[in-house]
């Protein structure tokens, strides 16, 4: 079953701002709920899925049956036993090795989850 964990990025995120990048670099902005500006940038993106809470809406609530008591609402996570690398692995049919992948959850306020698969910890500046 796959479960949420905080990763180093324990920010309360409003809204996800803006989402550029393309060659597995990416840079995500975004505003908190203290109304700073932040960045995320993210490089070795293997695969990224953008959705709307609502299409996401069964996933969450298996989601947040298991939360941890630290976990806050909306922020960046890190989901372990991972449905969406497994998916991956079968997609690329062992073209890459997946044993370093990670999977992120970015999730907003305002509806918005950014799915991420990655081979680097994000790094965050505020700006």
């Amino acid at each position: 079953m796959e479960k949420l964990i905080n990763c180093e990025i324990i920010i309360d995120i409003e809204i996800i701002d803006n989402i550029t990048g393309a060659n597995q670099c990416f840079e995500i902005s975004f505003t908190g709920k203290n109304k700073k500006k932040y960045k995320v940038f993210l490089n070795k993106v293997w695969d990224m899925r953008y959705s709307i809470e609502n299409a996401s809406i069964d996933r969450w609530f298996h989601f947040r049956q298991n939360l941890q008591e630290d976990l806050i609402h909306n922020s960046v996570y890190m989901v372990i036993n991972s449905e969406y690398i497994k998916y991956f692995e079968h997609q690329i049919s062992g073209t890459y090795p997946i044993d370093k992948l990670k999977h992120y959850i970015f999730f907003d306020n305002t509806d918005t989850t950014l799915d991420v698969l990655t081979l680097e910890k994000p790094v965050m500046s505020e700006n």
